[in-house]
């Protein structure tokens, strides 16, 4: 049973700074009284000493956990990042309750996975995260269910999805597969997979991920939830290393979608990455797939918009963008707008 709850989190972190800082004092003060007790031994008036201290300890710790989860998942779950309060009613009440429920799913769907039916699968996650799937969004609850199933576990239900509703979508889901997707398992862990990895709460074995799924699971998880911009473009410099001559597809489609929502991360791709620059723009010099070139244009014009990010790095974008364009490539059109130096200050 989960409940209502109402949050600022920049008061919130404030509070965890101050419980911090009592932590450290309440450190600094144990020792002192450890040698105390032992000097005094059998005159020690006290009764319980450096008792009281650790329990203390631990009450602000358990403080500041329970307050970071709680700013963790009411930003999750609240859809439009908003200052001040927000009002949000949370899955679980507790991030214990939330661990417990993620073991419970992940051993369900482990369990439906040695049968190898994707039906099986979807069962176990609609059984255990509820009709709106509210659950996923909770980032101890995120990090447990991913943290059981592992890598290996989270790419085989997504491939056994798509072999099962849209065999032979290996160069990324279709719009209507994609939309099927998200009221699907791939939606859940997508879901589940930016919420833990915005907080930070994904294991050591995930840093792989980008280098080891294949390009159509990569791209689901980036086009069904907002994962970091960070992690978008170590998706894109590793996808766009990958097949470099290869055409248009509905991977390179979701990759420039997700870059409309993170100008910055893609001003710093243009800035920084110049051959994978490259890769986009030949694909969209092809003019094979205009779904792709409407999304790459639309992400470039957000990235490139005064005001946009920082001004030094949305110039080196630019300038990037600009040196890689051939005087008759046909992006030139769609950008246009951004021709005037001074527009774009």
């Amino acid at each position: 049973m989960g409940e209502f709850v109402g949050i600022d989190p920049s008061r919130a972190h404030d509070l965890i700074r101050r419980l911090e800082a009592g932590s450290l004092l309440l450190s600094g003060v144990r020792p002192l009284v450890d040698a105390a007790v032992a000097e005094a031994g059998d005159d020690w008036a006290g009764r319980h000493g450096t008792t009281a201290l650790r329990r203390a300890q631990e009450f602000l710790h358990d403080a500041r956990r329970e307050l970071r989860w709680r700013i963790d998942t009411a930003e999750q779950l609240v859809p439009v990042r908003e200052r001040g309060l927000l009002t949000v009613a949370f899955p679980f009440a507790g991030e214990a309750e939330a661990t417990w429920a993620a073991a419970e799913t992940a051993t369900a769907v482990l369990a439906a996975l040695a049968t190898g039916r994707p039906a099986e699968v979807e069962r176990a996650f609609a059984a255990s995260a509820g009709p709106t799937g509210e659950a996923a969004g909770d980032p101890a609850h995120a990090a447990g269910l991913l943290g059981a199933l592992g890598p290996d576990g989270l790419v085989l239900v997504l491939r056994g999805w798509s072999e099962a509703e849209a065999p032979g979508e290996r160069d990324g889901l279709p719009p209507a597969a994609l939309a099927r997707a998200a009221d699907a398992s791939p939606g859940l862990l997508a879901r589940a997979f930016a919420a833990a990895e915005r907080t930070g709460r994904l294991g050591e074995e995930w840093r792989e991920l980008p280098a080891t799924a294949p390009a159509d699971v990569l791209t689901t998880l980036i086009a069904l939830a907002r994962p970091s911009g960070a992690l978008l473009n170590v998706v894109a410099v590793e996808l766009l290393n990958r097949r470099p001559d290869a055409g248009p597809d509905w991977n390179l489609h979701h990759l420039a979608h997700a870059y409309r929502a993170f100008p910055e991360a893609l001003q710093e791709l243009l800035a920084e990455h110049q051959k994978e620059t490259g890769v986009l723009l030949d694909a969209y010099a092809l003019g094979t797939h205009p779904a792709y070139e409407r999304a790459l244009a639309a992400a470039l014009r957000r990235a490139l918009e005064p005001g946009a990010g920082a001004d030094g790095l949305r110039e080196r974008a630019w300038s990037a963008l600009t040196g890689a364009l051939d005087a008759g490539h046909r992006l030139w059109q769609d950008l246009e707008t951004f021709l005037d130096a001074g527009e774009r200050v």
